[in-house]
């Protein structure tokens, strides 16, 4: 595994935990006596945020993609950089 992936693994992994640990300080640890249709309510609308950043940040990534399709034509065509 390269060393970035594992970074970053254990970057996100640390993330998390530190929600986990924020949400138990907040919240207490309620979550883990939710009913389940409860707790399944939480995580679809915890999942329709996660879509919903997910189009801003596709968004966003295609217009970085034409973006440098745009300047490597430049480059190509022109030889400039």
């Amino acid at each position: 595994m390269k060393r970035e992936l594992k970074d970053a693994f254990e970057k996100f992994c640390a993330k998390v935990l530190h929600r986990l640990e924020e949400g138990a300080r907040v919240y207490g640890d309620a979550s883990l006596d939710l009913p389940t249709p409860r707790l399944t309510e939480e995580i679809q609308q915890e999942l329709e945020d996660v879509a919903g950043w997910s189009i801003l940040l596709w968004m966003r990534l295609e217009r970085i993609r034409s973006t440098t399709e745009a300047i490597r034509k430049r480059i190509d065509q022109e030889g400039v950089f």
